[in-house]
Order: C-alpha cells, then structure tokens, then sequence
C-alpha cells in the first residue's frame, strides 16, 4: 500500500513537472509581454500551445490530447485569433447574471437608514456598515451600501468612474517601455548604455534683454550622459518642441560609441509626445525623475555645473546659433578625450570605456571604489547635520528656559539664536 502510494504520488509530480514546463514554453512563445492571467487563462494559453506548437493547428489531434470537444477548441481558437492572439482575450466570460431586477433586496427600513445615515455624516460605505452593526445591530455588506447609495445618487459619479477606470488600468496592463519612477540603483554603473541620464539647460544669448521672456533669447543645450562611463553628448537647439529634440536626440545616439537600453529624463513637455514614441520604437526603456527633484539625475546635472563654471562663465556664450553650435561641440570633445574624472580614476571618459572593453572587472572595480568612497562622505555630511540640528536645538532649549524662569542671560542665549534654521533630527 505504501508503494502505491508512493507510487501515485511521483506520478503526479511528474504530471504536475510537466505542465509547469509546458506553462513556460506558452508563456514565452504566447505572452512575450508577461501580461497577468488568471489560472482559467494560462490553461487556454497552454491549449493554445499544444495546437499551433506541437500539433501545426490541426484542432481534432490537439483536442483529443488536450481532452475537450473540438467546437470548444475551436471556438477559443478563433477568438484568439480574432484578437491578434492577444493572451487576454483569453480570459473566461462573466457568468453573472445580467438582469438582476428579481434578486433579493434589503429592507426598506434599512435601506432608509443608511441613506439617513448617509446625509447626516457623510460616511463611506465601510463606516455605514460598522454603524449599523454597532447601533442597530444590523448586518449589511458594504458593496450593498454601496449599491443604494448609487441608487439615490449619493457617490459623486466622477470620482466613482476615476476609481472605476483605475482599476481597468490595473487589469490591463499595457506593454509599455515606460515608467514613471526612478530606474534602480544597480543601472547606474551595470555596463555602458545601460543607462544613459537626459536633460535640457538654458543658454541665455550674449546681450539679450534679462528679463529672458522669450523662447528667442535662449539657446537650449540637450545634454546625454551615460552613467557608467561619462560619455556624454552636447547638442544645441533654438526651441526645445518635442520633433526638434528627437532629431538632436537622434545625432546624439550616433556619437555614442553603445547601445543604449535605458535612458532618465525629467518630466518637461520635451521628453513626452514624438520624444517618447521614438524611444518606444528604438526599444529604449524611459525612466522618469520625481517632480521638481534634480537629484534623480545626479551625473547630467553635475555636468551641467561643470559646463558652467568651465565653459559658459568663461565668455563661451555667443548670440548666433552656429557660433554657439562649433564652441559645444569642440566642450563635447574636451569634456569625453581630455578632461580628467573624479569618478574614473583621473581617467577621461573615453579612456574608462576603452579599459572596460579589455578588462571589464577592473573598471567595475573603480566604480566600486567610487561608490564607497560616496557612501562615506554621505554619511560623515550626515552626522555633521544631526551635530548642528542638535546644537540649534540646545540654543532654542536654553532661550526658553531664560524667557519662562526670568533669568538674566536672556540677551546671551538670544544671540545664539541668530541665522539658527531649526529641523526636527527624528
């Protein structure tokens, strides 16, 4: 008896190994987008698999395989097919009822309650039930609440359809190289082109009015910067429309010696529309930057600051377009062959990339080194703020404590006051 059942149950892990293995292959050949399906679905795709993969579409060997009737099988197949083998259409249909005019109502007492209680609190529908058990001891689900209160037009129907069209988009996801986060840490020094930083700079002409109310009086500088590397392109435009930044974006990717795979932008008008639809064609996945949060792109706009204090500050800002053209492109050329990094070992960026071609540890080494160094100055900075938030903390503790007990170091421990920005240290 024991082998038997020893027995029974390899056969089922087996049986179990194998339709995991089978899951995979259709999830791979079927659903490349790894859209989320319900386990109903990803049996269909499995299905799906066995007719056009192992059995060429013929539908009455897949279906004695399977075992299901061939009109089943065939009628998933076309639909499958009449949505461009799209792996949701897959998804069963709702059996619920359509007409549910004859299904059992709550009591009209009740239904009045919660309408009452509804217009005196202005209660959601989770706040309603627990009231009604409480008080009344009346035991009513909240979708039901909700239900009534649809009914007597109680729920603001545009934030009832925000709710309802937010969950759709959750159901439905998309294939969409875009996210509207920061990309994570391990791409900032992965390989070359694993990510590359975008951003625009102002260039205010030479002799324009200071005011600089019009787009005419800047030059826009598209910087590209990858994060490993240094590598990073200049290009100058006279407006910053999303069709004039793909083109220069499009010069910039010639220059750079890699492929690019990701690439961070902020959230100005520039990086949407024709920007955003050629990085999807190029396959380029685009991350976004917080609002109003400049640290996100730390290494573009750090260059930015270079480019101020070792170019533009320096009279390299012209009033002709083509003047200004030649000066960024002879800043490109210094700033990736001669100008030594920090971050690179003294190295120039092009340097860095060709010893990461011979030897690809010892520059992943370099940014290690780098990133520790980093790590500590970041902590050192932070024990050096707490120090200062808690010695102003201190002072405002001891001007207290004079004020209430009329003490007569006041004006002393006023002056301690002085230029003192105070923060919590929690």
């Amino acid at each position: 008896m024991l082998k038997k059942n020893n027995k029974d149950g390899l056969i089922k892990q087996t049986k179990i190994s194998s339709i995991n293995h089978m899951q995979t292959k259709a999830q791979l050949r079927l659903n490349p987008y790894k859209y989320h399906l319900s386990i109903e679905a990803k049996k269909r795709l499995r299905w799906m698999y066995i007719l056009y993969y192992e059995h060429e579409a013929n539908i009455s060997v897949s279906a004695n395989k399977i075992g299901i009737s061939r009109q089943w099988l065939s009628s998933i197949k076309s639909e499958f097919e009449r949505n461009n083998k799209n792996p949701r259409s897959l998804e069963p249909k709702s059996k619920a009822s359509k007409n549910t005019r004859n299904r059992n109502r709550i009591d009209k007492n009740i239904e009045n309650k919660i309408i009452k209680i509804r217009n005196n609190h202005f209660w959601g529908k989770d706040k309603i039930k627990a009231y009604l058990k409480n008080q009344h001891n009346i035991k009513v689900n909240h979708n039901t609440i909700n239900k009534y209160l649809h009914l007597h037009n109680k729920i603001n129907p545009k934030i009832s359809l925000k709710n309802t069209n937010a969950m759709q988009n959750k159901k439905i996801r998309e294939a969409s190289l875009q996210a509207k986060f920061r990309p994570p840490k391990k791409l900032k020094d992965l390989s070359p082109g694993a990510l590359v930083e975008k951003d625009m700079k102002y260039i205010p002409k030479l002799g324009k009015n200071r005011q600089y109310n019009k787009e005419r009086d800047f030059f826009y500088q598209h910087t590209c910067i990858d994060s490993f590397t240094r590598i990073r392109t200049i290009d100058i435009t006279e407006d910053f429309k999303s069709k004039t930044v793909t083109l220069a974006f499009k010069e910039a990717q010639k220059r750079m010696p890699f492929n690019i795979a990701c690439i961070n932008v902020d959230n100005g008008s520039e990086n949407q529309g024709e920007f955003s639809r050629y990085l999807q064609e190029q396959n380029i996945f685009q991350f976004y930057s917080n609002i109003s949060t400049p640290t996100n792109n730390p290494r573009v706009e750090r260059s930015h600051l270079s480019d101020d204090v070792e170019f533009y500050n320096r009279g390299n800002i012209y009033n002709y377009y083509k003047d200004q053209l030649v000066a960024t492109n002879y800043r490109e050329y210094i700033y990736n062959y001669l100008r030594p990094h920090q971050a690179l070992a003294q190295m120039t960026p092009m340097d860095f990339y060709k010893l990461w071609k011979q030897d690809s540890e010892k520059a992943i080494k370099i940014t290690e080194k780098w990133q520790k160094y980093l790590k500590k100055q970041s902590i050192r900075l932070s024990k050096a703020r707490k120090i200062k938030k808690r010695e102003q903390i201190n002072a405002l503790m001891n001007f207290i404590d004079s004020k209430m007990n009329n003490k007569n170091n006041l004006d002393d421990t006023k002056l301690q006051l002085i230029n003192c920005q105070l923060c919590s240290i929690a």
